[in-house]
């Protein structure tokens, strides 16, 4: 009889290993300076910071079992779960506490570390003195333990995003006794590792000149924390491959999930599972830096002549876009679209886009007005395109160029500046309407189009330093309003991305703006 229960139990999906591609190997596991998705990747199934996030964006406990908030925004307090631990694949073992959070954002602000996202916790009371190397004494950062299980974090001035921010790798613990043992080589093998998370790193393979089929990331359940946290799969593989593998790999179930474009979502066939997510807005950048394009006049008359309808309709699969922020993004567990609205975008209007030339003429050096670079990432931008530049030739006699590039040229080229005009695809790093509008700030990297405006720098900075919700989001919409009426971006459509699961697999968790999968309560049902 016992023999007949046991067999008839049903299964619980737990206990099985789960498989995934990653397309190179990452740079460093070290939570504090990995700056790289294939790092982050692991880092969201390895470390787990004070909270985490549901689906809907908003957050949940992690190592903290409560938190308060102060009633300026300033200060935040954290109480611990004291069944935290910290393993590696060998016979470290220690509880998580207070203290490895302090460390963490020590390290974070350390000039030393040369973490590359430190800047984005400046609101950290006197972390962007300690990281300018204005003051070297630590204890005034604004970083606390309390006790071994309360942890306090002041801050200089509000931030709507700080919850969110303490989920990200950034922000992870840090174990001040392992990262010394390490000497050096913290997060670069799986022995100088360190896991207070779901899973620990059992196995890192890699070698550039081996056959990449070897090459691979082995997580094993991290059995101090597998109860409290709930983790399910006993181990997860990451394979280190080619992207054009992919797909191949997908549908020979040599892999459990897959995130894909628009594109290849008509190579996914078969007993699948999809969620679709809309992250990556489209539109015309000009290059500020380029003669024609630093009149605003002449941009805002092209971008009159920019027919969205007619581009929608040549490019059914895509959706229309309401500004420069894409429907995903959420602030908290609100939509950011939602809360603000669609943006006015500049409407089709002839008469309207010739008063706008007839003003910037006389400044214009019209001998330029054929062969003006268009780049563009895809096929489908370049028919896109095609449209807007045949009313730009009927009504201004101006000439371009499309150039079809692929994905390492396309991005060489906006980065180095080598072009007059760009289809970009707009995407953020992290969930935030400030995660792309910050793109089109003079003090980031990223603004690859030349484009300053300090009425919109100070509209961000007053979103970002906001910390009512609702006012914040205002602020950037405004900004966004900013960016559309100086026409730094016009908005043609948005793409969607697709995350796909074998049948029988459930509560695998992809994140869309910073790419990570969490297998944490992943479960394979037959």
């Amino acid at each position: 009889m016992l023999l007949t229960v046991s067999g008839c139990r049903k299964d619980d999906g737990c206990d099985y290993t789960f498989k995934y591609n990653i397309t190179s190997n990452p740079v460093t596991l070290d939570p504090q300076i990995a700056d790289d998705r294939n790092s982050d990747i692991v880092i969201e199934n390895v470390f787990m910071g004070l909270l985490t996030l549901n689906k809907d964006g908003s957050v949940k406990e992690g190592a903290a079992s409560d938190f308060t908030v102060s009633d300026d925004g300033l200060t935040y307090s954290f109480k611990l779960k004291q069944d935290i631990y910290w393993i590696d694949n060998d016979e470290f073992e220690e509880k998580c506490t207070a203290k490895d959070f302090v460390y963490g954002f020590t390290r974070l602000f350390m000039p030393e570390t040369n973490a590359p996202r430190a800047r984005d916790y400046y609101c950290i009371k006197n972390s962007e003195l300690m990281n300018t190397g204005k003051i070297t004494d630590s204890s005034m950062l604004g970083v606390k333990a309390k006790g071994d299980y309360e942890l306090e974090i002041t801050l200089d001035y509000p931030n709507s995003r700080f919850l969110t921010m303490l989920t990200e790798p950034p922000a992870m613990p840090c174990s001040e006794k392992f990262f010394l043992q390490s000497q050096g080589k913290y997060g670069l093998s799986d022995e100088c590792t360190p896991s207070n998370g779901s899973f620990y790193v059992r196995r890192w393979l890699y070698d550039p000149h081996a056959d990449k089929d070897s090459n691979s990331i082995t997580l094993g359940r991290n059995y101090k924390n597998a109860e409290s946290r709930e983790v399910c799969p006993v181990a997860v593989t990451l394979y280190i491959r080619d992207k054009e593998l992919f797909i191949d790999d997908f549908l020979g179930s040599d892999v459990n999930c897959i995130s894909v474009s628009d594109s290849e979502k008509m190579l996914i066939d078969g007993d699948v599972v999809g969620e679709k997510f809309g992250t990556v807005t489209c539109g015309i950048a000009f290059n500020r830096n380029s003669e024609l394009f630093s009149n605003s006049d002449f941009c805002m008359a092209l971008a009159l002549l920019t027919d969205r309808e007619a581009i929608l309709s040549a490019v059914p699969e895509f959706e229309a876009a309401e500004g420069l922020v894409p429907a995903q993004v959420s602030m908290l567990d609100k939509s950011y679209r939602e809360i603000v609205g669609g943006c006015k975008l500049p409407e089709y209007d002839v008469a309207v886009a010739r008063k706008y030339f007839l003003k910037a003429q006389s400044q214009l050096d019209t001998s330029l007005f054929t062969g003006a670079r268009i780049i563009v990432p895809d096929s489908a931008a370049e028919t896109a395109v095609s449209y807007v530049m045949q009313e730009w030739q009927r009504e201004f006699g101006f000439y371009c160029v499309v150039e079809q590039l692929d994905n390492e040229e396309y991005i060489a080229r906006l980065d180095s500046g080598d072009y007059d005009i760009a289809v970009i695809e707009l995407s953020g790093k992290y969930n935030s309407p400030s995660a792309y509008l910050e793109q089109f700030s003079t003090e980031s990297p990223e603004n690859s189009v030349h484009f300053s405006d300090s009425g919109f720098e100070s509209l961000l900075k007053q979103a970002e330093e906001t910390a009512e919700l609702y006012d914040s989001a205002e602020k950037y919409f405004n900004a966004e309003q900013v960016l559309i009426d100086k026409a730094a971006f016009i908005p043609l459509y948005c793409k969607n991305e697709y995350f796909f699961t074998v049948e029988g697999a459930v509560d695998i968790v992809y994140e869309p703006f910073s790419k990570t999968v969490d297998f944490t309560r992943a479960k394979i049902f037959d």
